[in-house]
């Protein structure tokens, strides 16, 4: 008795009772949708945020990597409350005023 590949499902759409048209695709919950969705994360321990004021972005970036960023550059929290520090923004590559942070 040669049964073949009688298991499988034909690839035909009349069989599933669908039109060629009418395939809906399933519904992704929890899926690739939040693998590459951009949100609100909060970075890590130890972390510096810059703030830009020209762009409004905020960029995490690693103590390190937020050194060589600040150089070279200004900071005047006496005369500047909001964005205190005269630096390049990580995120639109201007000079302007930026608020740095350090997330513990």
């Amino acid at each position: 008795m040669n049964r073949g590949f009688d298991r499988l499902r034909p690839r035909t759409p009349s069989v599933t009772g669908l039109g060629p048209g009418d395939y809906e695709a399933p519904h992704d919950a929890a899926g690739k949708r939040a693998l590459f969705s951009a949100g609100d994360v909060l970075p890590a321990a130890g972390a510096v945020s810059i703030d830009c004021s020209a762009c409004g972005e905020r960029t995490a970036l690693s103590p390190a990597r937020a050194l060589r960023a600040a150089l070279p550059s200004v900071h005047l929290p006496v005369l500047r409350r909001d964005y205190p520090s005269w630096m390049r923004c990580p995120a639109c590559t201007r000079r302007t005023w930026v608020r740095v942070g350090l997330h513990l």
